[in-house]
């Protein structure tokens, strides 16, 4: 169970964070390299989720290499660059301040995890089954997922909201469809309900064994 939880922990942290960071780090490239070669500053926005405003919307400013057709494109995720820098208004310094120390808050405790499997793995492996340690542990680990899906999703509405706040496109509106991150929560519920189950279980032995 113990390896089950570290493949799927690190595949929702590979395609929760580092993808997402890999690709706005592409994108983060591509507007320093834009600024370099307009010798100028941008506001820019990465990666985010949109809706038409008319879902009768297509663009047509893609081209099928294959065919040499003209494709439709109903666009649903964003990155975008603007060469007017407005003026920020303090509330939203102050809400990018709070974004950043939520990206860093959710890397220590995506870090933590992994530790405290090795540990529940290293117990499991010395006999040591039914420990109140090991429910502590997990317990973190229920804490610390549900703690990261909360987190990423204030996170993302931030991002969303500081937007929103900034930009009217023409033909497309942000949404907030996909803020909230399901992923880690349902897996922090799932574990911690899995720790209360084991939490019942040692009770019963411990009753066992004082009755022996």
């Amino acid at each position: 169970m113990c390896v089950v939880l570290l493949i799927v922990f690190f595949g929702s942290v590979y395609v929760g964070a580092i993808l997402p960071f890999i690709e706005g780090a592409k994108s983060g490239m591509t507007i320093a390299k834009y600024q370099l070669d307009h010798k100028g500053k941008t506001d820019y926005f990465i990666l985010l989720d949109v809706v038409s405003k008319n879902y009768n919307y297509l663009e047509d400013s893609e081209t099928n290499l294959k065919t040499g057709e003209k494709v439709l494109i109903h666009s649903n995720n964003i990155t975008m660059i603007m060469q007017s820098v407005q003026d920020k208004p303090i509330w939203w310094k102050v809400l990018h301040v709070i974004y950043s120390l939520f990206s860093f808050f959710i890397l220590i405790l995506a870090i933590w995890v992994p530790f405290l499997v090795v540990r529940i793995v290293k117990s499991l492996q010395n006999s040591e089954v039914f420990d109140r340690k090991n429910l502590k542990r997990i317990q973190r680990i229920g804490v610390i997922l549900l703690t990261v899906g909360v987190l990423s999703s204030i996170f993302q509405a931030i991002n969303v909201y500081s937007a929103q706040s900034m930009v009217d496109l023409s033909h497309y509106r942000f949404s907030y469809a996909k803020v909230i991150d399901f992923s880690p929560i349902i897996m922090g519920v799932v574990i911690l309900i899995m720790n209360e189950i084991l939490r019942i279980g040692i009770e019963i032995k411990e009753e066992q064994d004082l009755t022996i």
